[in-house]
């Protein structure tokens, strides 16, 4: 069942919805916080109608904490030039919706981190408010009210801030792991398997621990929301690598009579690179190559392949140190650079990664190949200019 959302605010033209399963939940806290967490906090020195006005109060500058978490990531996404959708509260929090997905690994480290940063100044700006109620004026009955208030939202902060950080998808600290393994492979599907799979173990731990607490405790209500909570986290990890595994093999158009696999992944090497690949045999003659490849095809470079296969590269600046009169008995593989990991890229690499092998390719081209190994394209400082 999808629960209908329902507009609240538009703060810097972002607008933010809330669905229904949202308003039990503040119902619920104003609840706790007034009948349970307050008075037992200031010895019950208040009235009822006392201690939900300071619940309803708590409960407001709570959720006030978690918009201003939202509204970090999604200024610091348009920053990165980003669009923002809208920001979502529900249940569980609240969810930045973006129009896209960041294309550079440095790009999505900011935007995740953005928000517990924003948590933890939060978390801290109450602190100073603690400290400032504890410093000023005698022990009175509402001073023990803002205190309380101030403390609960500091400590509240603080874990909102480090509960996030956690490393494993859909939290900010798995979007940042991801961006981490991103960068260091240049394989942003790779990166985010790894970061889903920790997710899901973050997901398996929180609800055994909901587990453990039911039956050693007898705490019921927490085992029960660990649960939930685990569940959620799970659920949301699985749909996110899935997302990406449908990206990733998304068939593009066809090129000439053959069908390609797709891999048009925004922020990556298959959205840019040229192909199909013109490539030639490493047994091919030089004769045969220049009357018939290189006069239909004038490249710079040519990779060199069997059955798909990367063998090499061959650079027209190496043939034209062969002399021509060796044209006749020489093959490619004679003149051809070897292959080497800085001859090739992944097709699922990042533009950032790409560029860099760039800029240390022997040849100035590199060689696409798919996760098996199979050349599927060609790229250049030209695709990467596109």
């Amino acid at each position: 069942m999808r629960f209908r959302n329902f507009q609240i605010a538009r703060l810097f033209g972002i607008r933010v919805f809330a669905d229904y399963t949202w308003l039990p939940v503040v119902a619920l806290h104003i609840w706790l916080s007034s009948v349970f967490y307050l008075p037992r906090q200031t010895g019950f020195v208040f009235s009822t109608a006392g201690y939900y006005l300071f619940g309803t109060l708590m409960t407001a500058l709570l959720f006030a904490s978690i918009l201003a978490h939202e509204f970090a990531h999604a200024l610091m996404a348009r920053v990165e030039g980003i669009g923002i959708r809208d920001i979502q509260l529900h249940i569980f929090g609240g969810w930045t919706r973006l129009e896209d997905e960041p294309n550079r690994p440095l790009a999505e480290l900011r935007i995740a981190v953005a928000g517990p940063s924003m948590s933890f100044f939060v978390g801290l700006f109450f602190l100073a408010c603690l400290l400032l109620v504890e410093w000023i004026g005698p022990v009175n009955p509402l001073r023990l009210q803002f205190r309380e208030t101030c403390r609960y939202l500091f400590v509240g902060n603080i874990v909102l801030a480090m509960f996030n950080l956690l490393p494993g998808l859909p939290l900010d600290g798995g979007r940042a792991l991801r961006a981490w393994l991103w960068h260091r492979s240049g394989d942003v599907v790779k990166a985010t398997r790894t970061a889903k799979q920790m997710g899901v173990g973050i997901a398996y731990m929180l609800g055994s621990f909901g587990i453990f607490s039911a039956l050693w405790w007898g705490d019921y209500v927490t085992g029960t929301w660990l649960l939930i909570v685990g569940f959620f986290i799970g659920n949301v990890a699985e749909s996110d690598w899935r997302h990406r595994q449908q990206e990733s093999s998304r068939v593009e158009e066809e090129a000439g009579s053959a069908e390609y696999p797709g891999w048009r992944v925004s922020g990556t090497v298959g959205a840019v690179m040229s192909r199909p690949a013109v490539s030639i045999s490493p047994g091919c003659q030089i004769n045969d190559f220049i009357e018939q490849t290189l006069a239909k095809h004038p490249h710079a470079t040519f990779p060199v392949a069997v059955d798909g296969r990367l063998h090499g590269v061959l650079d027209l600046k190496q043939l034209r140190k062969l002399p021509r009169e060796e044209w006749e008995g020489s093959a490619v593989r004679d003149v051809m650079e070897p292959v080497s990991e800085a001859l090739f890229i992944s097709v699922q690499a990042s533009l950032a990664h790409a560029r860099h092998k760039l800029k240390v390719s022997p040849v100035g081209r590199l060689a696409v190949i798919d996760p098996k190994g199979r050349l599927v394209g060609y790229l250049s400082g030209s695709d990467l200019g596109r």
